[in-house]
């Protein structure tokens, strides 16, 4: 595997951070991919893949690379792929869920279902049960739109009438044993509009769900007056929240005429675009944040954003977000060879740090954080846990985790707690980061407020998890400390 070094110029950083990339094969490898699609924190990449160059009928396929080895998903007979990068998704637990072709109705529209692929076994999941389109006369048509930690997948069924009945379709959120059809607010402006005027919520493609459950859909405003887009500035896209309770929530526009969700993260951070030309847009506690021209873009639980940087419809580089202030990324000479930089964009971005770079279809990167890493201290420490507490108003369970040097010598800090292999119910909440060079990779850790740990002294700090399903969290815990990457 080819490995180039990348160097990241970052604003009030004394040492400049350095990257590795390493060569993913592309669409002319037997299997390469024509497209990346996901990243998770493994460092596992989902793609779209083809048999040298050959990306028609059986020749094109989901597969996952990881550690140099591609490996193929299974297609279960009487179903076809479908190449639409929206469908896919792969989490920590290296479930992947995408959308199959199963046919089509006889007015030739498309008949799809939801699969997902356990250790690479595939399973088709049922059509979500839409209580006033059951029984003769529909087809029902399923699509994936994303997966969360707990392998929670957001979604959405249509009923296609195949006589004298009418159409209806729901976006839902499948937790592997049951469906929660999600509701569509609309706007009271448009309430006095005639049936069948209402906007339409946009099902595909935007959809999003976090490890919360909470869900990121669009309401697509064609026919109705502002604060929603009037003509000639429609059809438009208003974003907008969906809880576990069935409460529904409109991201504020501020200036904006109208934008696109695609991403949320557990801490409620959104991105989303506008165009044109395409701007990239961030929601967070600080406001709105408009990215400039831009394109491209993916965000991790940390609320940094990796994108390709565009100007007059060029592409100039890439850079990295967080916090309002955006850092160019400095691709070195060796990468993208001349006349390659306006087919070359970002593709995927993970909590570790580590981004996919893709050339067209023919060369993708994965590049990861390199330097100097933290030290492994768990030896020399002792760890006690607290019990669990749930936190009524945040809906988290929260734990006191209290280590002390056992040594004689003080612990440099800063002083990291990884927690490893955490129960696929749970997610640790606002996350500094998730390995990378103190292995296992993609564990994801906090930082204690303690500059140092000193001999017998307690040093204690809280951790906050997600956890949907209510049920018992386990998990393994490293302390790391010391200067460098965790």
């Amino acid at each position: 595997m080819r490995q180039f070094p990348i160097l990241l110029v970052a604003a009030g950083v004394a040492a400049a951070q350095t990257y590795t990339a390493v060569a993913i094969p592309g669409a002319a490898g037997s299997p390469g991919f024509a497209n990346i699609l996901a990243l998770n924190n493994k460092g596992q990449v989902l793609g779209d893949a083809c048999n040298n160059n050959n990306c028609t009928g059986l020749n094109r396929f989901p597969a996952v690379w990881s550690n140099g080895a591609m490996t193929p998903l299974p297609i279960p007979s009487g179903l076809s792929y479908v190449a639409q990068p929206a469908y896919y998704g792969i989490n920590d637990s290296g479930v992947v869920v995408g959308t199959l072709q199963a046919g089509t109705d006889r007015f030739g529209i498309a008949i799809d279902h939801v699969v997902i692929w356990t250790n690479g076994v595939p399973t088709v999941l049922p059509d979500a049960p839409i209580a006033a389109c059951l029984g003769p006369g529909y087809l029902a048509t399923s699509g994936s739109f994303g997966i969360n930690a707990a392998g929670h997948i957001v979604g959405a069924t249509t009923y296609l009438p195949q006589g004298n009945t009418q159409s209806c379709s729901s976006a839902w959120v499948y937790n592997g044993s049951s469906f929660r059809l999600l509701p569509v607010p609309i706007p009271s402006q448009c309430s006095a509009l005639p049936p069948g005027y209402y906007p339409g919520v946009r099902l595909g493609f935007e959809a999003a769900i976090n490890d919360a459950d909470q869900v990121l859909e669009n309401l697509v405003n064609s026919f109705c007056a502002p604060p929603y887009i009037p003509p000639p500035g429609f059809p438009a896209a208003d974003p907008f929240l969906i809880e576990t309770s069935g409460s529904t929530s409109f991201l504020p526009l501020g200036a904006l005429a109208g934008a696109t969700g695609t991403t949320i993260n557990d801490l409620g951070n959104v991105l989303g675009y506008y165009t044109s030309p395409t701007h990239l847009v961030v929601w967070d506690k600080g406001g709105i944040h408009d990215l400039g021209p831009s394109g491209y873009g993916h965000m991790n639980q940390l609320g940094q954003v990796v994108y390709t940087q565009v100007s007059g419809g060029s592409i100039l580089g890439f850079e990295l977000w967080q916090n309002g202030v955006a850092t160019p990324i400095q691709v070195p000479a060796g990468l993208i060879l001349s006349g390659q930089l306006q087919s070359t964009v970002t593709t995927s971005f993970n909590d570790a740090g580590q981004f996919t770079l893709s050339i067209g279809s023919l060369a993708h990167y994965l590049l990861s954080p390199s330097g100097s890493c933290g030290q492994d201290v768990t030896a020399q420490v002792q760890i006690t846990r607290g019990g669990f507490r749930y936190n009524r108003t945040t809906g988290h369970f929260t734990q006191t985790v209290t280590v002390t040097n056992t040594g004689a010598s003080p612990i440099t800090g800063p002083i990291s707690l990884a927690l490893d292999n955490i129960s696929s119910n749970a997610s640790l909440f606002g996350i500094a980061g998730a390995t990378l060079c103190d292995v296992p990779q993609g564990s994801p850790y906090l930082n204690l407020a303690a500059a140092s740990l000193d001999p017998g002294v307690p040093q204690s700090g809280t951790v906050e998890f997600i956890d949907t399903a209510n049920t018992g969290i386990t998990y393994g815990i490293r302390v790391l400390a010391g200067p460098g990457g965790r």
